[in-house]
């Protein structure tokens, strides 16, 4: 498997702490408090920790001795798990906007044994740009250079977390004069709130700069932390863009299955062909209907267009699990599809495609 959307692992072994995977990200005292005594009752944590110990030997009540004893060879760990998964290589998002992502990457693959393949995010330059004071000309400018530079630095894709900051209604039509109005007239919103007509049309122009350099973009929908308006990350809000002469020329990789909006995401897979729809995110904390989404998904988006990865994060045990989650659901529908009359070649072409094959051709693994 080829992970197709995948964030850093921490880099030494701390405390299992199963509670910390999760949506909420205030962390306060009480916010703590509040994961800790509501983790256990979650379905996701019980399954984790219960495949967790059957993969370490132990009982659930033992993960923590364990792991910790496991993990006291950091880099074995780590690699174990994911070799476990069947996890070979990982497009990596390292967070944060970096000049040069091959330290990060670097460390990533030196940890994981996985080949590594960044991806840039963009939205972190657009804040740092717009905290400085910075005009709508200047922070275009700025997101065309780190755009066609990208290429140069290593990064084989881009990425945007629109959704997290002014949602993903954007306005196609959005012009230079409405980008600075919309910085002088949002002062007083939060930094991720301001300027939405700017970052609208940056999203339009790295549409087209993306499509120039063959590089595809990710786009954050569907369900994600709690510094989301998940009625802002539906898919569909992207129909008007997709319409535009950019829109229709990118390589765009919807990501996190737009859950709860799949069958809404494999449409617009469907009938864009320049679409693709990632499945991440969610089997990490609602792996029980996984297959359910899955067969939705496959059943009509092009499984050339489909890619299977973990959004593993932190603890790599996040990884492991997100990957077995989605193996399992794949087995699944592989079994139903075998009963209603598909063949076992097409099957295991379908297969390649969506967990490996796919990824590597959009990120040159």
């Amino acid at each position: 498997m080829i992970d197709s959307h995948a964030h850093p692992v921490t880099g030494d072994s701390q405390p299992l702490d199963l509670s910390g995977v999760a949506l909420e990200m205030a962390e306060d005292a009480a916010a703590r408090d509040r994961r800790a005594k509501g983790a256990p009752g979650r379905l996701s944590q019980e399954l984790m920790a219960v495949r967790l110990a059957a993969y370490l030997g132990c009982q659930v009540g033992e993960l923590g001795v364990a792991r910790a004893e496991a993990s006291a060879d950091w880099h074995g760990y780590v690699a174990g798990l994911l070799a476990d998964a069947g996890i070979e290589g990982l497009v990596l998002d390292p967070g944060a906007y970096q000049d040069d992502p091959g330290p990060a990457s670097a460390a990533m693959a030196g940890l994981t044994g996985c080949r590594v393949r960044p991806i840039m995010r963009l939205d972190p330059l657009v804040d740092q740009q717009i905290s400085e004071g910075a005009t709508a000309s200047e922070i275009l400018g700025a997101a065309e250079s780190a755009v066609r530079q990208a290429p140069r630095q290593g990064y084989v894709g881009l990425k945007t977390i629109l959704a997290y900051r002014t949602g993903l209604k954007v306005d196609p039509d959005a012009t230079l004069k409405e980008a600075e109005t919309s910085l002088q007239t949002t002062t007083e919103l939060p930094l991720r709130r301001r300027g939405k007509a700017l970052r609208d049309l940056i999203c339009r122009r790295v549409l087209g700069w993306a499509a120039e350099l063959n590089l595809p973009i990710q786009f954050h929908t569907g369900l994600g932390d709690s510094e989301l308006r998940l009625s802002e990350s539906n898919p569909l809000l992207l129909e008007e863009l997709l319409l535009t002469p950019e829109g229709g020329a990118a390589t765009v990789v919807l990501i996190h299955g737009s859950y709860p909006w799949h069958e809404e995401l494999a449409y617009l897979a469907l009938v864009r062909p320049n679409v693709h729809a990632e499945l991440s995110l969610f089997n990490l904390f609602a792996p029980a209907t996984v297959a359910e989404r899955l067969e939705r998904v496959l059943e009509l988006a092009p499984a050339s267009r489909v890619l299977c990865g973990t959004d593993g994060h932190g603890s790599p045990e996040t990884f492991w699990f997100a990957a077995l989650v989605l193996r399992d659901a794949w087995a699944t529908v592989r079994r139903s599809w075998a009963a209603r009359g598909a063949r076992e070649a097409w099957l295991d072409g379908l297969e390649d495609a969506i967990f490996r094959a796919n990824t590597a051709r959009l990120y040159g693994f």
